[in-house]
C-alpha cells in the first residue's frame, strides 16, 4: 500500500531528529511539534535504523517535471502574465532542454495555483475617505431593511458601451488580483450611451439616456422627470429617502437648492462607495446581459431598445434580495476598515 497524506518537510524532518538527538520522549516530541503520532513514530524509527532523514530512494520512473522546472516556469507566467497558454508553453520550452506539451505546462501552473483570471480594475480610497466610510457603517448599523432601507431610492448613472470584447485574461494565483501588473485600464467600445436609472424595494424605478455631458441643470432634469413618477407611483404615503452619490453634479448649489424648493428627501452618503450603492449590482446584470444580445445591436438605438427591454425585466425578488444584502455590506466595510470590499 502507498503511502498517505503529505510527507514531511525537510526542515519537519530536522526537527524530529534533533528533538530525538536531545533525548527528547516520542510522545513529548508529538505535543511539542503538533505531528501526527504515526508519522512521528514511523519517521523516527526510520531515522534511528539508518541515522540519516532523508526517504531511501524509490523505485520507478523518475519525474521528468522538477522543482526547478516549476520555479522556472512560476517566473515565466510572472513576467508574461497576459500570454496565452501556447505562448507561455512556447516561451518556457524556450529555457530549459526538454520541451514540455502545453497539457503538462497547464496542469503543473493549476497545481501551482496560477488561474487564467479576468484582470481587476482597482478603485483607490483615499484613508480620509475609508474613515468617512466606516463613520457612516458605523451610524447605519442598526438600521433594518424594513424599517430604513425599504424606503430608499438608489439611483447612479452608467456609462454602457459595447461592441467589442474589452475583458482581458491573465494568468495569476488566488489573491493576485490587484497587483499592478494584473490590473489594466478599461478600454473603449463601438457603441456607448451614458444612462441615468433609479431602483425601489418594490420593483425598478425609471431609467432614462443622458444625452451629453450631464451638467447640474441637466441633472435636475433628470431628477424632476424620473424621480417623482417613482415616488408617486411605489411610495404614496411620501415614506421615501432619495439616494445619490457625491458626484460634484449632484453636489452643485443649484441641485441642493432644487432639493430644498420641491422637498425632495435625500440622504447623505459616503464618498467612494460604490460598493454600498446596490444599483452597482444592477448595472452589472445589465452588461451581462447586453453581451447575451450583441448580434441585435447594431446602433445606439438598438442598444437603447436592449437595455431598457433587460432593465423592465429586473424582478422585485431579485432587488428585494439586493436590499437584504445592505446590512451584511456594511459589516464588510467596516470590517475592512473602509476598502472596497466587492468587484465593483
Amino acid at each position: 500500500m502507498g503511502r498517505k497524506g503529505k510527507e514531511l518537510t525537510s526542515d519537519q524532518k530536522s526537527h524530529l531528529a534533533a528533538l530525538n538527538d536531545a533525548g527528547y520522549k516520542k510522545s513529548d516530541i508529538v505535543k511539542l511539534t503538533g505531528i501526527k503520532q504515526s508519522t512521528v513514530y514511523s519517521f523516527l524509527k526510520r531515522y534511528e535504523h539508518r541515522g540519516d532523514i532523508e526517504n531511501i530512494r524509490r523505485s520507478g520512473r523518475p519525474k521528468s517535471f522538477h522543482d526547478w522546472d516549476m520555479r522556472k516556469l512560476s517566473c515565466c507566467v510572472k513576467k508574461h502574465r497576459r500570454k496565452s497558454l501556447s505562448e507561455i508553453t512556447n516561451i518556457f520550452n524556450e529555457s530549459i532542454d526538454r520541451p514540455f506539451s502545453k497539457r503538462t505546462v497547464e496542469r503543473k501552473l493549476h497545481s501551482d495555483g496560477f488561474h487564467k483570471r479576468s484582470v481587476k480594475k482597482k478603485i483607490r480610497i483615499c484613508e480620509v475617505n475609508k474613515k468617512k466610510r466606516v463613520a457612516y457603517c458605523k451610524g447605519n448599523l442598526h438600521k433594518t431593511v424594513n424599517a430604513h432601507w425599504s424606503k430608499v431610492i438608489f439611483s447612479d448613472e452608467c456609462n454602457v458601451v459595447i461592441g467589442q470584447d474589452s475583458r482581458v485574461s491573465i494568468w495569476r494565483k488566488d489573491g493576485e488580483e490587484w497587483l499592478t501588473d494584473c490590473i489594466c485600464p478599461p478600454s473603449q467600445r463601438k457603441y456607448s450611451l451614458m444612462i441615468w436609472g433609479c431602483i425601489t424595494y418594490h420593483g425598478v424605478g425609471t431609467i432614462t439616456v443622458v444625452e451629453g455631458n450631464i451638467n447640474a441643470l441637466k441633472y435636475i432634469d433628470i431628477i424632476d422627470n424620473n424621480v417623482w413618477p417613482v415616488v408617486v407611483r411605489h411610495f404614496p404615503d411620501n415614506d421615501y429617502v432619495f439616494q445619490d452619490d457625491n458626484a460634484p453634479v449632484h453636489r452643485a448649489r443649484s441641485v441642493q437648492d432644487f432639493r430644498r424648493e420641491t422637498g425632495l428627501k435625500s440622504m447623505n452618503w459616503p464618498a467612494q462607495s460604490p460598493d454600498l450603492n446596490i444599483i452597482e449590482n444592477c448595472w452589472w446584470v445589465l452588461k451581462r446581459e447586453l453581451q447575451k444580445r450583441t448580434q441585435n445591436i447594431n446602433n445606439t438605438k438598438d442598444l437603447e431598445r436592449e437595455i431598457r427591454d433587460i432593465w423592465d425585466n429586473l424582478t422585485v425578488t431579485y432587488l428585494k434580495s439586493l436590499y437584504n444584502s445592505i446590512p451584511r455590506r456594511i459589516l464588510r466595510v467596516m470590517r475592512n476598515k473602509g476598502n472596497i470590499t466587492t468587484k465593483y
